[in-house]
């Protein structure tokens, strides 16, 4: 049964990654250009310089075709969310250290304002510039955060939307 469980959890995952790629691959030809990638943080106030931007694009294009397919963007995912097994403990903290900086690269999208936490508000800002119809509702992005919310704040911080991400949740449903 957890098999199972495991497969509905990862498909869902796949139909939630492939929404937001479709976000970043304007031109819909099924990959993301560094443009593209740097238009959609501009569009979700992400101001990068072009090193930036470069050095992230570095990372998620692993066949170095300078093109980020959405294989490659599974992977991003991916290697924020699980631990491979068998690895040597160096190696493995050097890995958590680089699913921390992923993780914290996502969570400065929701944090608008740099404040170390994020909002309905800031939630909503994001998904509406990603065209999801859940960020133009207040009230359900307040829902979102509080399903993630362990210390009922109202609102969500680093520890615990990286305790979501690890966990295979989600902050925002799927459209």
């Amino acid at each position: 049964m957890a098999d199972i469980n495991k497969v509905k959890t990862a498909s869902a995952n796949k139909i939630e990654i492939r929404s937001v790629f479709a976000t970043f691959d304007k031109n819909k030809d099924g990959f993301i250009t560094m443009h593209e990638l740097k238009d959609s943080l501009k569009n979700i106030g992400i101001f990068e310089g072009d090193k930036h931007v470069a050095d992230m694009f570095g990372r998620v294009d692993s066949n170095g075709d300078g093109l980020i397919d959405f294989d490659e963007f599974c992977e991003l995912f991916e290697s924020i969310s699980s631990t491979e097994d068998g690895e040597e403990e160096g190696h493995k903290e050097e890995e958590e250290e680089d699913r921390d900086r992923d993780l914290k690269e996502a969570f400065d999208v929701f944090d608008g304002n740099k404040d170390g936490l994020i909002t309905g508000e800031e939630l909503g800002l994001v998904l509406s510039s990603l065209g999801f119809t859940e960020g133009n509702k207040l009230k359900e992005c307040k829902e979102m955060i509080k399903k993630v919310d362990m210390d009922g704040d109202g609102m969500v911080n680093f520890e615990e939307f990286k305790k979501m991400m690890k966990d295979g949740g989600r902050l925002f449903p799927i459209s």
